[in-house]
């Protein structure tokens, strides 16, 4: 590469040892000057690529930032401006702490499992499922029951639900509410229809992680209370008005 070497011996016409620094550039050019002279071959030597291989917290709440410190090998003798990433995410710091381990800081997020990718110098390496955040879940439900006409506003009370809005969405069984809104990490508001079926579970589902609550919210029943004609001769067909 541009680096010359710590020690060059000759030993013929045909070779040269020489002592290698550290590095973390890529594949690098080796040039050969003697005298006057130089030459060179292109690809020839290389460093070895950062390999990750644990982290010391695989797994975070969704809200405020959390320190991550990262396994491997081969992430340089010195500080090489390293960077650390979660899924499409930059850490907001990164710090340096030796070749086999570096430490950053995570913002708050909603995604689910992501990849962690560590850059040292020009190299970079991989771990695929490597971080998470926590899927929301459900406590309670502020309104479990609802008449069948009409909408109702209801308050989904739980964690995890995201440190800003991040697309939150309610489900009563198979049905969005009219419309949702994020209130907290641990409250989202919705806006039921009108329905008619039994006990319906509530789902919640905050940027691409979901948590739902079983039995959470039902409409009521149908009641009731007089027949416009409570009595028909044996024989023909009458007409009977239920109300209820």
């Amino acid at each position: 590469g541009h680096s010359a070497c710590e020690a060059t011996d000759w030993h013929s016409d045909t070779a040269v040892a020489c002592r290698v620094g550290h590095g973390v550039r890529g594949t690098r050019r080796v040039t050969v000057t003697a005298g006057v002279r130089v030459g060179s071959v292109s690809e020839a030597y290389s460093f070895e690529v950062p390999s990750l291989s644990v982290l010391t917290r695989g797994n975070r709440a969704s809200t405020g930032s959390a320190s991550v410190t990262v396994h491997g090998a081969s992430f340089g003798h010195v500080s090489y401006t390293q960077a650390v990433r979660h899924g499409h995410s930059a850490c907001e710091a990164t710090d340096w702490v030796s070749d086999t381990a570096i430490s950053c800081r995570t913002a708050a997020g909603a995604r689910g499992t992501r990849r962690v990718a560590v850059t040292s110098g020009m190299i970079f390496s991989t771990m695929t499922e490597a971080f998470s955040f926590n899927s929301p879940s459900l406590s309670s439900v502020t309104r479990r029951n609802a008449p069948g006409t009409g909408s109702a506003s209801v308050t989904v009370h739980g964690a995890s639900f995201g440190h800003s809005g991040y697309s939150a969405g309610v489900r009563v069984g198979f049905s969005a509410c009219e419309s949702s809104d994020w209130v907290s990490d641990t409250e989202v508001a919705c806006r039921v229809a009108l329905g008619v079926r039994g006990t319906r579970r509530v789902a919640v589902t905050a940027g691409a992680r979901a948590g739902s609550l079983s039995e959470a919210f039902s409409f009521d029943v149908g009641t009731i209370s007089t027949l416009t004609r409570s009595n028909a001769p044996g024989t023909g067909s009458v007409s009977v008005t239920v109300q209820g």
